[in-house]
C-alpha cells in the first residue's frame, strides 16, 4: 500500500527525483576533487542531507499549492497514517540510494575511501534521523510556509560532524569504538531507528488532528 504513495511523490517532482540521484553521485565526487579534506563520511552525509532537504522542499511546495489533494487522498483507503509513513519511507530510500552510489564511487576514487563503511553509514543514518526526525513533526505542525527556511538548518549538520571529529575523546572510548565496530554500528543504527519511530508517531498524531479541508 505504501508503494503507490511513494510513486506518487516521485511523480509529482520528477525533476527532483533525478536531482537526488545527481546529488548522490555528483556531490561526493565534486568534494573529492575540490575539497579533499571533506571526503569520506562528510561528503556522504552532505549528499544524504542535501538530497533529503531538496526533496522535502520540492514535495512540500507542490502539496502546499494543492492542499485539497492531500484531503482527497486521505479519504481513500490511503489513511493519514499511511500518507505520513510513506514520507518517512521516502527519506530512508534517499539514504539508501546515496549509500549505494557512494559505495560504488569509493571503489574508484581513493579520496572517498572509508575505513569502516558500515560504521560511517550508521552515523550518517543517525544524523539524518535526528535532523529530519526533529524537523518533520515541526513541519506537520506549522506547515510548509512557516518552516521552509528552518529546513536549511540541516545543512549545519556536516559542520557539526566535522567539529566533533576534531574533539579529543578519552582513549578508552576510542579503543572501544575501534575494537567493537559491529557493536558501535548496531548502537547507532538502533538509535537512528528509535528516532525515526518516535518522530513518525509524533507526526502521525499531529497530522491525524489536522483539518485538511
Amino acid at each position: 500500500m505504501l508503494i503507490p504513495l511513494i510513486k506518487k511523490d516521485l511523480m509529482i517532482v520528477k525533476a527532483y527525483s533525478l536531482g537526488v540521484v545527481a546529488i548522490a553521485a555528483g556531490l561526493p565526487l565534486l568534494l573529492a576533487w575540490r575539497q579533499p579534506q571533506m571526503g569520506g563520511m562528510i561528503s556522504l552525509l552532505m549528499a544524504v542531507l542535501i538530497s533529503s532537504v531538496a526533496f522535502n522542499l520540492a514535495i512540500s511546495e507542490k502539496e502546499n499549492q494543492y492542499p485539497k489533494a492531500t484531503a482527497l487522498l486521505s479519504s481513500t483507503p490511503y489513511t493519514k497514517g499511511k500518507v505520513v509513513i510513506s514520507k518517512y519511507a521516502l527519506y530512508i530510500i534517499i539514504y539508501l540510494v546515496c549509500c549505494v552510489v557512494y559505495w560504488g564511487e569509493m571503489q574508484l576514487v581513493p579520496d572517498l575511501k572509508l575505513e569502516n563503511f558500515a560504521q560511517a553509514t550508521a552515523l550518517v543514518f543517525l544524523v539524518q534521523a535526528l535532523g529530519l526526525g526533529i524537523f518533520l513533526p515541526i513541519q506537520y505542525k506549522f506547515g510548509y510556509e512557516k518552516t521552509k527556511f528552518v529546513c536549511f538548518l540541516l545543512f549545519l549538520s556536516p559542520v557539526i560532524i566535522d567539529i566533533t571529529k576534531r574533539v579529543s575523546f578519552p582513549a578508552q572510548l576510542v579503543s572501544l569504538m575501534q575494537s567493537n565496530t559491529i557493536m558501535v554500528t548496531a548502537i547507532w543504527n538502533g538509535f537512528g531507528i528509535c528516532v525515526w519511530f518516535i518522530s513518525f508517531a509524533i507526526s502521525k498524531k499531529i497530522f491525524d488532528k489536522k483539518d485538511l479541508i
